[in-house]
This record gives C-alpha cells, structure tokens and sequence, in this order.
C-alpha cells in the first residue's frame, strides 16, 4: 500500500537493513557448509516456492532462505512497511500501510561456493507492489566482502557506508559514477569497466560486436553477482549489460528487486539505464530504447533485459538497439 504521509522517513528501513548485514559475515561459514546439498529447514514462513526453487525457478539455498527470513523479520514489523517482498517468496507480504519493500536478500549466492562476491540489492517504493521504478525513494546495495559496506541511493544522494559489527553504519561518503578515463594517458583505451552476462552464440551479432569494441576499449569484470559488478562499476565507470537472449530473453534480472533499485543507484549517481525495449518516438517516428525506471511492471517476479552505465556506451547501445 502507498505510504499516506508523503513525509514518512525511511530512514528504519534502512537501519534494520544494516543491523541484519552485520550478522552475516559471522553466519557464512555456516551457511556454506550446507552446499553439500543439505537442505534442511530454516523455521521460515511456509509461503516461499517449494522443492528449493525460489517463485522465478532458480536453485533456492538455505542461505537465501536464512537471510529472507531475517530481513522479513527487521523489515516487516515497521510501522513504514506497508508491503515485503522478496525474490524467494511467491507473493508479497500486507503489512498495512507503508512503504513497499521488494528484496533480493542474497545475490550471488552461487558465488558462495567459489568464495566470491555476494551482497542484498533492495528498493523501497512509494506505491503498491509491483511498482515503477520511478515510485522508488530509496535503493541500497550491501556488499559482503573484506568489510561489510551499503551503498544508498536516496534524496538525490548516493552514498556509501561501512557497516560495523553493532549494525550501524558509518564513515558515509558521496558516490558518483565516475568519469572513464584514459589508461596511461593515451592509447591503451580506457580505465572503465565493461560486462554483460549470457553465452556468446546465444547474442544478436550486433550486440555481439558492440560488447566486443566495448571489451576492447575497457576491462571485463563479470563476477556472477549484479551487485558487485555494479559497486565496481560506481567507482570505475563503464557499463554493464544483461541483454535478453535466445535462451533468456526476458533477461535475467528481476524488476522489483534487482533491476529498479540498480537503476535508481546509477541514475542517482550520474549514469543512465536502459531496458532494451524500443518505443516510437511521435517526433520523426524513429524507435529509441525506454529508461528502465518508467517501465511498467508486470507481476513481482518479472525480468527484465539491463543495461546501465556511464552516458557515453548507453548511447551507443541506443544507436545500436534503435536501428535493429
């Protein structure tokens, strides 16, 4: 439901969300001793998808299940919380009034295995549940690594802080994405990054040659966690593209949890985002690609086809979609 004082401050959201991250560090060697393929109960909610495959038919670990059910516990009670929802669960939760929540409580977590990257994307929306990404008023990306760091886009803002081990978060500074740069000078291309997720063959060869001048113009990081790829995007500028394809060609992002609260990060910070979907332009009658956050959703698990990034290379992925 739509929170009915414009002026209510999401700010507790925030804050159960950073007292929830604080404990995982200490929970992840547990949790990767499940990766055996145990799949033991985690005296959650009932409600979730069953034979461990979350709503959308992804593998569901017990530690996705762990950490839903620890953020629906700090998220649902709050008096702002109008609605949860969360990649692991069928349907959204009524809280009453308030904002809603639509969580990816742990993405990558296939990267557990590996020791990799892994890290919560999460969006809190002024409107009911599915929204546009436009009704968001905050997004945050946490990031479970060395330290344990959030990176929060609100009030026109976006910041990154560390969170310490009593959940509070601190040393906050302002991120914007950053400018691409020249290596060495001239010459050996640029100090940005580039990714983009599927299989080779699976690319329209258009699309194919476009992320191949972008590989040859920047570094290629695709860690097999959004969130991560998208903090190294922040601070190094560049783009990053999960294209639909002939196997997926919804893409492989959701909307709720995922792909808006990613928009709302990068637009926030200075870059721009995509869905790949093309509308007539009245104008000239020319078709041009539509912002991500204006999309309108299509139930709560719903994928979407991403490409966020710096100004210049969503441009030319413009062009290129455009004209396909």
């Amino acid at each position: 439901m739509t929170v009915a004082d414009s002026d209510a401050d999401h700010e507790p959201i925030l804050d159960a969300v950073a007292a929830v991250a604080a404990d995982v560090p200490a929970e992840l060697p547990r949790l990767r001793g499940h990766l055996d393929g145990a799949t033991a109960a985690t005296g959650g909610d009932d409600d979730r998808a069953t034979d461990d495959r979350n709503p959308t038919g992804d593998d569901q670990s017990v530690a996705d299940r762990w950490l839903d059910d620890r953020f629906r516990e700090a998220i649902a009670s709050l008096e702002v919380v109008g609605a949860y929802a969360s990649e692991e669960r069928a349907d959204a939760l009524d809280c009453g009034d308030g904002y809603g929540v639509a969580i990816d409580p742990l993405d990558g977590s296939d990267n557990l295995a590996a020791n990799a990257p892994i890290g919560t994307v999460l969006g809190i929306y002024d409107a009911p549940l599915p929204a546009r990404g436009t009704d968001l008023v905050a997004s945050a990306i946490v990031i479970f690594g060395p330290t344990v760091t959030m990176t929060v886009a609100a009030d026109g803002d976006v910041v990154r802080y560390r969170v310490d081990e009593d959940g509070e978060r601190i040393d906050p500074h302002r991120i914007s994405l950053a400018s691409e740069r020249a290596v060495d000078g001239a010459g050996d291309g640029l100090d940005g990054v580039c990714g983009y997720s599927g299989r080779r063959d699976d690319l329209s060869p258009t699309l194919l040659d476009l992320f191949d001048s972008f590989r040859a113009e920047r570094r290629l990081r695709y860690c097999g966690a959004a969130v991560a790829d998208v903090v190294t995007l922040l601070d190094h500028g560049g783009v990053l593209c999960y294209p639909g394809t002939d196997r997926r060609p919804d893409g492989v992002l959701r909307l709720q949890y995922e792909a808006n609260p990613i928009a709302h990060v990068v637009e926030t910070a200075g870059g721009r985002a995509i869905d790949g979907s093309t509308a007539e332009d009245d104008a000239d009658t020319e078709t041009t690609p539509n912002r991500l956050r204006q999309r309108d959703p299509n139930g709560l698990h719903e994928r979407v086809p991403v490409f966020v990034g710096s100004p210049e290379p969503i441009g030319r992925i413009e062009s290129v979609l455009g004209t396909e």
